[in-house]
């Protein structure tokens, strides 16, 4: 008999730990094979749960961040995760990479396209700018530069011509450039000697090309994407910085006229002024004009 009850006492017990609770170094261990797997229900259950019996965990500042990743990641939840988002900001401002990533991920789900919150939008660009980490302020302006709100890219300006100067990473540079030529052709820096990429003028050259004009319209948002004028010194960056899609449509339109688009400043020496290529999509129309 005391064998037997001692056996129900083991078995009870045994059951009793496999219903338990998980340590935290389990929900830890969880929490990343549930991220690595993009399992945003699961991860989002995790980082409640750790939060909430582990207020203290060294882990507590990467369980919060992950929290506002998987709300973003959840259909209809993105007002949740902007106010995740911004409550992280407001308590874990000393971790400079998740900060800027929480960043970030702010600008990308308050501007995102169709949501109809423009004016959560501007107010975040708008604290975007006035943040005093250079990343942040940078990517604001960057975003800023794309919209329709005059006071906004105002104030964006300075910030992009100051980071186009500090920055030494050719692909960031070029980025800040098209948005400098967004707001304002007539701001955009001198190029620097042969960093510009434009080809020495020629005798007889004096009334070659000056200036390259774009504009990129999206048929299904009735707007301009894009519409700059700038020195035909820049054409290949503002080419490359296209997406993927609108350089395969003009190479294509390129090549049809008997130009390589990859020899854009020879094609702009041979043409006269007016109109170089247009190219009409079902979705955009992209026109580039010399003058």
């Amino acid at each position: 008999m005391k064998q037997t009850a001692r056996m129900v006492l083991i078995a009870g017990a045994l059951l009793l730990l496999m219903g338990a609770a998980p340590t935290e170094e389990a929900l830890v261990r969880q929490l990343k094979v549930d991220v690595f797997d993009e399992s945003w229900t699961a991860v989002l259950k995790d980082c409640d749960e750790l939060l909430s019996r582990f207020p203290s965990s060294p882990d507590r500042e990467q369980a919060a961040f992950y929290r506002t990743k998987a709300l973003s990641m959840l259909p209809g939840r993105e007002a949740e995760a902007i106010g995740a988002l911004r409550s992280f900001l407001r308590s874990h401002p000393d971790d400079r990479v998740l900060v800027e990533e929480a960043w970030s991920s702010l600008f990308t789900i308050a501007c995102a396209p169709g949501r109809g919150a423009a004016e959560e939008c501007r107010k975040a660009l708008g604290e975007g700018l006035e943040n005093p980490s250079p990343f942040v302020s940078t990517l604001a302006a960057i975003r800023v530069a794309g919209m329709d709100a005059a006071s906004l890219r105002r104030r964006a300006l300075p910030l992009l011509k100051k980071a186009y100067e500090s920055q030494t990473d050719s692909d960031i540079r070029n980025e800040i450039l098209i948005a400098i030529l967004k707001i304002d052709p007539d701001e955009v820096p001198a190029p620097n000697g042969s960093s510009s990429g434009g080809p020495p003028r020629k005798p007889g050259q004096e009334n070659a090309p000056e200036f390259i004009r774009m504009s990129v319209f999206n048929k299904e948002e009735g707007r301009f994407e894009v519409k700059v004028q700038f020195p035909v010194a820049f054409a290949r960056m503002l080419i490359d910085s296209l997406g993927q899609q609108h350089r395969e449509d003009l190479k294509r339109e390129a090549q049809r006229q008997g130009m390589d688009l990859d020899q854009i400043f020879e094609a702009i020496r041979r043409s006269s002024k007016g109109r170089l290529l247009e190219v009409d999509t079902e979705d955009s129309r992209i026109e580039i004009w010399i003058e």
